[in-house]
């Protein structure tokens, strides 16, 4: 008997005989009574073994509050105390990459192609060690309810056509993908992007949005999509149409180092402003180079005004989820920047590291290869919480390379924060120094506590230590994620 899953995609539920409890009655006469007496309790004990199928097989999820991962390339669900393990996605293809919607109800992920499995490159495919992302391959994109059930494809499979993961909207029922031939020799021109519905299989009501060198930004009020070309910066709906420029001319340096070339929506703003970077002291020529290049990140607001906020040697630049401050990073130098006062104050972290905002934009986690360290913003403080036994780099070390404008990067997927803001969970990859204590039960997927103010409550709790990789606990708006 196929399990019932609640959250939007559910499999067919069937009633199958039940032998040798309801068809296993002596064969005898009944009076009227006798006969409704009968059927009262067949019906009482046929509701009953139901009930008693239906507690056994159900993973008991709400959809609020669950932690999602990877391990061994299926899709697993698991509640916050390490109770009700649940496989979401165990059959087909390796599953590469996932994201949790807004609501916490469905999920969005990504398996291999199943020609493209079969061959060396399949088997080998790579994934970033420290976000788990893995480029852009021959792929199929999925939605699943919480619960599990029947995916739905929302995309052909092709091997000679390859994707990225797929970045919901805020509203959570669209989904934003970049698609591109698997021939060499890319470049900007030949990405193109698209927007889905989660709920539609196979292409249907999939539109193609204009051309964009960077990853369009979806807004949160209007559902825009706003995206940079050779004429400038324009808005367009979801479904391509009402094309309208914003910055009726090419931006200096663009297209810049993939990492940079952004152009993003203010978060929680029914009138956003927008953030991009421009080039500064340079000619366009060099926008390509492998070393950071000085830029100015530029806010411009609704009204169309426009204020330079930093001049920086910058690699990445992000917003806060509540759209009051931007955090950008110059190697090792992490600063975030409140556009409300114009103040500024800098954290010194470890190159290369992931940036987590807590969902009420009151704390920020930095997870590098080596370490793990939460900042309070209002007291501009930090604090190393998880570290290795690896000498770790010394703030102003060399900036690693840049990568080009070709580079099909991707924002980070999934929080690892919880929708409180009082929890988050880390995955140890050989880091078991906590608070330079040893971490009792190894690696392994942590949660932790915090209160108010950010101080960490007792001890990290250990909710699995199977061979997990990108865990994530709510949904992760791109507008607030670096690029990898």
């Amino acid at each position: 008997m196929a399990c019932p899953r609640p959250g939007g995609h559910a499999k067919i539920f069937r009633t199958l005989p039940l032998p040798g409890v309801l068809d296993s009655f002596p064969t005898q006469r009944y009076t009227p009574r006798m006969k409704s007496s009968k059927r009262r309790y067949s019906i009482i004990l046929l509701s009953l073994l139901l009930l008693a199928i239906l507690a056994s097989c159900s993973p008991g999820h709400l959809g609020g509050t669950e932690i999602a991962f990877v391990r061994d390339g299926h899709l697993w669900t698991i509640d916050p105390d390490g109770a009700n393990a649940f496989e979401v996605v165990s059959d087909g293809p390796p599953v590469i990459g996932y994201a949790w919607s807004p609501n916490h109800q469905i999920l969005v992920f990504r398996t291999l192609d199943s020609s493209f499995a079969n061959t060396a490159a399949g088997r080998h495919a790579t994934s970033n060690p420290l976000t788990g992302l893995t480029a852009d391959v021959p792929s199929v994109l999925n939605t699943v309810g919480v619960d599990g059930g029947s995916p739905i494809p929302i995309i052909f499979s092709s091997h000679d056509q390859q994707h990225s993961n797929a970045w919901w909207n805020p509203a959570g029922n669209r989904l934003l993908y970049r698609e591109e031939a698997t021939a060499p020799g890319q470049n900007p021109g030949t990405v193109s992007w698209w927007v889905s519905q989660n709920d539609q299989p196979e292409g249907i009501a999939r539109k193609l949005l204009p051309y964009s060198f960077s990853i369009p930004s979806i807004s949160v009020g209007k559902t825009l999509a706003i995206g940079n070309s050779e004429q400038g910066i324009f808005t367009t709906t979801l479904a391509g149409t009402n094309f309208q420029f914003v910055v009726q001319e090419a931006l200096p340096g663009h297209p810049l180092p993939a990492a940079l070339e952004r152009v993003l929506w203010q978060p929680a703003h029914q009138n956003p402003a927008i953030l991009y970077a421009i080039v500064t002291g340079t000619t366009q020529s060099q926008s390509t180079a492998t070393t950071p290049i000085s830029i100015q990140l530029v806010l411009r607001d609704p009204h169309g005004r426009t204020a330079t906020i930093a001049t920086c040697r910058c690699t990445q630049f992000a917003w806060s989820p509540d759209g009051t401050s931007v955090l950008y990073t110059t190697g090792t130098t992490y600063t975030i920047f409140n556009i409300k006062n114009n103040s500024a104050f800098n954290i010194s972290g470890e190159e290369g590291s992931v940036p987590y905002w807590s969902p009420d934009s009151r704390f920020l986690l930095l997870n590098g290869t080596h370490t793990l360290q939460l900042i309070r913003v209002a007291s501009q403080q930090q604090q190393l919480l998880l570290h290795d036994a690896t000498q770790i780099t010394e703030p102003g070390a060399a900036s690693s390379a840049m990568p080009d404008a070709h580079a099909l990067l991707q924002p980070v997927s999934n929080s690892i924060w919880a929708s409180d803001s009082h929890h988050f969970l880390f995955l140890t990859r050989g880091r078991l120094l906590w608070q330079s204590k040893n971490l009792s039960s190894g690696n392994g997927l942590y949660t932790v506590t915090i209160d108010a103010h950010g101080q960490v409550q007792g001890a990290p709790a250990v909710i699995d230590t199977s061979n997990d990789s990108q865990a994530g606990w709510s949904y992760e708006d791109p507008n607030t994620s670096f690029l990898f």
